[in-house]
């Protein structure tokens, strides 16, 4: 399953509650909207370089095979500053649907709260 993104895609592989596995791509320039989720933590590892992690206060300049965890109502965001397509495996533990987005800052003009 792909989900087309302003800012890129999410392509699924493995759909399971509690598990999932995705690649999220970031095209050149864009960013995920700055969100947290509260039914899922995730791991994510980092496949392209370019690619800035925000996960609460913290931001790194992620390199190829970076991992890093996210827990469940914790803000993050990628942000690509490269110049090709950046990618990052994620593998989700949770309820993992886009209803579970709580978005605090969109460049997208997209709605913060889920659309149920």
């Amino acid at each position: 399953m792909i989900v087309e993104k302003p800012w890129g895609k999410v392509t699924t592989y493995a759909l399971n509650q509690p598990s999932s596995v995705r690649i999220i791509t970031i095209e050149p320039g864009q960013e995920t909207s700055e969100h947290y989720h509260q039914l899922r933590d995730e791991q994510w590892i980092v496949l392209d370089e370019g690619l800035r992690i925000q996960i609460g206060n913290r931001v790194v300049e992620a390199r190829p095979g970076d991992e890093f965890m996210v827990s469940s109502e914790e803000p993050h965001r990628i942000t690509n500053t490269g110049p090709t397509r950046g990618r990052v495996l994620e593998i989700a533990q949770g309820y993992t649907t886009e209803d579970d987005t709580f978005r605090l800052q969109d460049d997208y003009g997209r709605p913060l709260e889920p659309e149920w």
